[in-house]
């Protein structure tokens, strides 16, 4: 696949990283608040990578839950995200813009990327 890649270095640190290595990413979450701003809210967070992969990964600002007991989709669930690419050691703040009241930020929402201790990287807002 290497001929067809667009930035060589890119797949090469790639399939290092997830093919020839063990690298993972592991991220914590602190200092989440949120605020209103114009006519919607902002949610704010601190994302720390304690593991050793670097991975882009969402992060998601959240209203009420995702699914019900059932599985099925949760009433009036709402979520809004932005993106991270932090590397081992790496922080970074995140700011949301949400045009509802956020009360959990929540890094991955969609389970895309293999993490160590994903219950660490929700955080509840105040």
């Amino acid at each position: 696949m290497r001929p067809f890649a667009p930035d060589a270095a890119a797949y090469d640190g790639f399939v290092r990283q997830w093919f020839l290595e063990v690298n993972v990413p592991e991220y914590r979450l602190s200092g989440a608040r949120k605020s209103r701003s114009g006519a919607g809210w902002e949610a704010v967070v601190k994302v720390c990578n304690a593991g050793t992969g670097r991975m882009p990964v969402e992060v998601a600002a959240t209203h009420g839950e995702r699914f019900t007991e059932d599985g099925k989709p949760g009433p009036g669930w709402k979520d809004a995200r932005g993106t991270v690419l932090l590397g081992p050691g790496e922080e970074r703040e995140v700011r949301i813009a949400c045009p509802f009241e956020p009360d959990k930020i929540v890094v991955d929402p969609d389970v895309q990327v293999l993490q160590l201790r994903r219950k660490a990287a929700v955080q509840s807002l105040k």
